[in-house]
């Protein structure tokens, strides 16, 4: 009886493994009715799938996108091109594909060109040709449909995929978290591979900012202080405790000053995205600084 009951625990087990293996959704078990695709990719965030098939001659380009987990008519969903080929930032410039889901079950689909971070995806022309525009909304995944026709001799390309909020059918800014940041790749369209970038230089400077400033704010500067404050009332300490309380100063003005630059920098290369308060106070700090106690 045992053995019997061990034989049947196993196979239900072997089984539930079988069911939940089969039931992952790839793009490979994806079909579309009246619609063949010669590639496919399973896009590594936001549980995204590709499908295409390119004829480099002529650049023609057909598409279908595919966002599951789209539970509710709330959410904007869009696929896009970025013709400056840079993933840092991949989203500005981009030429995007938006749908946005109805109440009545057929979403709403066009083009929108992105200038700025901050895009609420207004609709308007892209620079690639763009024919049999659609999408579908079913099973809470929207698909988007499109062919567009690309410069001679590409043969690859940077895509981004994201999904958003919408204020009454006003899409706005998406997440930043990971998953969103990370949406974004260089697709080869011949081969199917694609390439995750190897490092983020923004990210690295908003890093090297947030350094900067600690070191001299909250280190150097407090530092300085406090050998102003508590070592010079000995008199062995003089006049060391003053060299020592001016390096630390001086020190944490050439850093805080570092610190503003690459802040400046940042703001001027973030388009569509302002940073007021955060850029005033950083100005007046290094001013004060500057004027002494």
């Amino acid at each position: 009886m045992g053995s019997s009951m061990l034989r049947l625990v196993l196979g239900l087990s072997v089984l539930s493994c079988v069911l939940v293996t089969s039931s992952a959704q790839t793009c490979r078990n994806q079909t579309f009715s009246n619609r063949v695709f010669a590639t496919c990719r399973d896009l590594p965030q936001l549980t995204a799938y590709l499908h295409w098939t390119y004829d480099q001659a002529s650049g023609r380009l057909e598409i279908a996108f595919k966002h599951a987990g789209i539970t509710s008519t709330n959410r904007w969903v869009a696929w896009a091109i970025n013709p400056r080929n840079t993933l840092d930032p991949a989203m500005i410039g981009a030429q995007a594909l938006v749908a946005i889901p109805q109440s009545n079950g057929s979403p709403r689909a066009y083009a929108s060109s992105i200038t700025s971070t901050s895009t609420t995806l207004e609709e308007g022309a892209i620079s690639y040709p763009l024919s049999g525009l659609s999408a579908t909304f079913e099973n809470n995944e929207v698909t988007i449909f499109a062919t567009l026709t690309l410069p001679n001799g590409t043969t690859s390309f940077v895509h981004v995929w994201q999904d958003g909020p919408l204020s009454g059918t006003t899409p706005r800014e998406h997440s930043h978290e990971t998953s969103h940041q990370n949406s974004k790749e260089i697709l080869d369209l011949l081969s199917g591979s694609s390439t995750q970038p190897t490092g983020n230089s923004r990210q690295r400077r908003r890093n090297t900012h947030g350094v900067l400033n600690a070191v001299s704010w909250g280190i150097l500067m407090p530092t300085g202080a406090i050998i102003a404050r508590y070592l010079k009332v000995f008199k062995s300490a003089d006049p060391t405790w003053f060299y020592l309380h001016i390096t630390c100063q001086a020190s944490a003005y050439i850093v805080g000053v570092s610190g503003l630059g690459t802040g400046l920098k940042l703001g001027s290369d973030s388009e569509g995205v302002d940073y007021d308060t955060h850029r005033a106070l950083g100005v007046c700090a290094v001013l004060e600084a500057q004027q002494g106690p």
